[in-house]
């Protein structure tokens, strides 16, 4: 599942431009530019887009681009709104989103071929508007925000290891967007064929791991506008960044068998090397089947701060089982009980937070177990 949401970090800046040459025309309705006008940071442009003062005041945004739309633009049943440009550039008919999905897969096989079973013919791929992706959704359990889904897998398990896969694909990607997405959803597949019951990932992981594979797929497809979006795109809140890292410091071999037979949960760039620690080193779990019930992860009986991971400019930090950025609060197993944290802020070795009911702020330090 791929979430569009955490692409909206765009900001507007109101541009004097005193020195620099002011643009000659408002990129989304055409007009001539005075001195003073307003920037926008996209996505999908590698330069910042500037518009004047009426287009930085309209309220509709266009679901790709986000730049600003006037009200009489293309508008889709689900609310999406695009821009002319992004819309002609959509793939809004199922055959071609298959034809799409079909050629990524071939190409991922590649990437993960000699790393288990790689599902084929037991793949249906169909398309879906946001409205009835965000619907089925909420008929799965995750804790990812669904507002701004792009795509999602749905396995199912019946008879003897009779294993289907359903690839719901959200409409009007433009074709590069949607090839990333599709390898995105072809890697939760793989992962549902190729994990054994008892290895357990952090769900943050597990989509870190598909990003990475779409990753692969653009640096091999030399698009370099879809490897910008995927590492800027905070969904895995870092998982990403750690993913390709431990790449560059280790290899992609190490990387999948940690995926297969790891001991820890998740990649953490402060002791990536104890993260990709094989169970039996390079074996290959057992597979169990039927698979048994889900037993929820154990966590410690204390608030424990057991890993930091993203960017020094967009920080992550693992608290027991749950995974908080600057600012953000939730809910944080401790034993058989929860508690609601704030995260106020993420150093490089620690963070502060603020346990509701709590007088006043807690640090925590990464646990010595984290790094042993």
């Amino acid at each position: 599942m791929k979430s569009f949401l955490t692409l909206l970090f765009w900001m507007c800046v109101l541009s004097a431009a005193p020195a620099a040459e002011t643009p000659k025309r408002c990129s989304i309705c055409g007009v001539a530019l005075g001195a003073s006008y307003f920037n926008f940071t996209s996505p999908t442009y590698v330069d910042k887009m500037p518009a004047c003062e009426a287009c930085s005041k309209l309220k509709e945004h266009c679901a790709i681009c986000r730049l600003p739309v006037p009200a009489t633009a293309r508008k889709l049943d689900d609310g999406r709104y695009f821009c002319e440009r992004d819309f002609r550039a959509g793939v809004f008919d199922v055959n071609e989103t298959r034809r799409t999905f079909e050629e990524v897969r071939r190409d991922v096989a590649g990437i993960l071929a000699g790393y288990g079973i790689l599902p084929e013919r037991n793949i249906t791929v169909t398309t879906a508007s946001g409205a009835e992706l965000r619907k089925l959704q909420q008929t799965l359990p995750s804790d990812h925000d669904g507002e701004g889904i792009l795509g999602l897998t749905r396995t199912e398990f019946s008879g003897h290891k009779s294993i289907r896969h359903q690839v719901n694909l959200i409409t009007g990607l433009p074709r590069n967007r949607l090839s990333a997405v599709c390898a995105h959803e072809y890697t939760h597949a793989w992962l549902h064929e190729n994990l054994a019951p008892e290895r357990k990932l952090e769900k943050d992981t597990v989509e870190g791991f598909c990003e990475l594979i779409a990753y692969k797929l653009m640096v091999q497809r030399k698009d370099d506008l879809q490897k910008r979006i995927i590492l800027e795109n905070a969904y895995t809140r870092g998982q990403i960044n750690a993913f390709v890292e431990a790449e560059n410091q280790f290899n992609f071999h190490r990387i999948v068998k940690w995926v297969q037979t790891g001991v820890d949960e998740a990649l953490f760039q402060t002791n990536k090397e104890r993260a990709l620690t094989l169970r039996i080193d390079d074996e290959p779990a057992a597979v169990v089947w039927p698979p048994p019930a889900a037993v929820p992860t154990k966590v410690p009986n204390s608030l424990m701060l057991k890993g930091i991971s993203g960017t020094a400019s967009r920080r992550f930090a693992l608290i027991n089982d749950a995974t908080l950025m600057k600012n953000e609060e939730g809910k944080v197993r401790v034993g058989s009980s929860n508690v609601m944290v704030r995260c106020l802020d993420i150093r490089a070795a620690s963070v502060l937070i603020q346990i509701r009911g709590a007088a006043r702020p807690t640090e925590l330090a990464i646990s010595e177990s984290a790094n042993q």
